[in-house]
């Protein structure tokens, strides 16, 4: 048995088959925020899902800023949960790590609660007068990026408490998957033209890879140790624009500098092969490579135009999902999936991953209720249990 999310009474690492599925089978709420919860909520218990992944920055977190408070908060969301036949399998910290692992700007100021301050100090400093730079149209005044690191930190401390409690009320291994942004702007500097000097006019200018590896364990090390503290994972979703890109070689490079600062074992890796497909990168060599990191996972379609086209793999900068672009997400399993739902189910099961897999389900070309249901009938027919033995062995006279 490789990475088990889930235990016995005993606290005896034990598989948690799926109501239709070898696995059970989850989905993701953050794409369904603009669906009001307890109609979200039937929507999937009546589909046959076997549970959900919390969009964080829906939830009430000012509740869990205290050990008491998560814990009973954790209480009644896994009453809700029970209530419908479900459990709440991760929950998601994706906008809160973003905001906390880039630099602050306008654009992960979105991310940001309204019921916040950073928000407010935004829209008092514009109100003053103040504009930002025409060559720099996203930007945020030191004061109101200090205040956006501090909500996002305290949001990402109070999940953790959250996971922790959700852990013991389901006697299983509740994760955060989530994203660490890319510090010091390391994602601007993936094309490296113009090249990165390493030093100017006889000063040395520092390796802005390391400095940022550097940097993200600096910001996440408090939110880490906490979760260590609650026998909880930070699972990185490998991805464009976060420091670990969606390919092996970013991948390594951040795993191993997080090991090495003393956070093994509680960071890891969200595994979402519709990242990697599309950069040629293979997600069944992921698992290979990075399987005792996997603590939980998306599945999540992801179309590749093979031949030409007018956007391009990079966009053409059109929004996300446009027609032109070289890729685009969509519903998993279907004829324009790239990826293959039965080859990621199968290495998940040679690895020993015995943890829920998590619909992400995004299709701009697709109806959301329709889309999951599709979703869910391909995991599920995708999902066969693993091998007890080898065949031939049966061949004997």
């Amino acid at each position: 048995m490789g990475f088990a999310q889930t235990v016995d009474s005993e606290g005896k690492p034990v598989h948690r088959p799926g109501k239709g599925s070898y696995h059970q089978i989850g989905l993701v709420r953050g794409q369904f925020g603009g669906v009001p919860e307890g109609e979200w909520i039937k929507f999937i218990a009546g589909a046959g899902f076997d549970g959900w992944e919390e969009a964080s920055w829906e939830l009430d977190l000012r509740r869990c800023d205290t050990d008491a408070g998560a814990a009973e908060y954790a209480k009644e969301r896994v009453a809700l949960a029970k209530q419908h036949g479900m459990e709440i399998f991760t929950v998601a910290t994706h906008l809160q790590g973003q905001v906390l692992g880039d630099e602050p700007s306008a654009k992960t100021l979105n991310f940001c609660s309204g019921k916040g301050e950073a928000k407010a100090a935004y829209k008092a400093w514009r109100a003053a007068g103040n504009n930002p730079p025409r060559t720099d149209p996203f930007f945020v005044p030191a004061e109101v990026g200090k205040l956006m690191h501090a909500e996002a930190k305290k949001d990402l401390l109070a999940a953790t408490r959250y996971a922790g409690h959700l852990s013991k009320l389901q006697n299983r291994k509740v994760a955060l998957p989530g994203f660490v942004g890319s510090p010091a702007h390391c994602w601007s500097h993936w094309f490296l033209f113009p090249p990165l000097p390493s030093s100017m006019e006889g000063y040395d200018i520092p390796d802005v890879w390391k400095v940022s590896l550097e940097l993200i364990a600096e910001r996440f090390g408090d939110v880490w140790k906490l979760c260590k503290e609650y026998g909880v994972t930070f699972d990185l979703e490998c991805h464009p624009s976060e420091r670990a890109m969606g390919d092996l070689e970013s991948a390594g490079d951040y795993i191993s500098f997080m090991n090495n600062a003393g956070f093994e074992g509680t960071v890891g890796f969200n595994l979402d092969g519709s990242h990697m497909e599309w950069q040629n990168v293979s997600v069944i060599q992921f698992i290979r490579e990075y399987a005792k990191y996997i603590h939980c996972a998306h599945v999540k379609g992801v179309q590749v135009e093979r031949e030409h086209c007018r956007g391009g793999l990079l966009g053409g900068h059109r929004w996300m999902g446009h027609w032109t672009n070289g890729w685009k997400f969509v519903t998993p399993g279907t004829a324009r999936d790239a990826n293959s739902l039965e080859e990621i189910f199968i290495e998940l099961n040679r690895v020993g991953f015995e943890g829920a897999v998590s619909i992400e389900w995004e299709d701009n070309d697709a109806d959301k209720f329709s889309g999951a249901k599709a979703a869910l009938a391909n995991c599920r027919k995708a999902d066969l249990p693993p091998s007890w033995g080898k065949h031939d062995d049966a061949l004997k006279g």
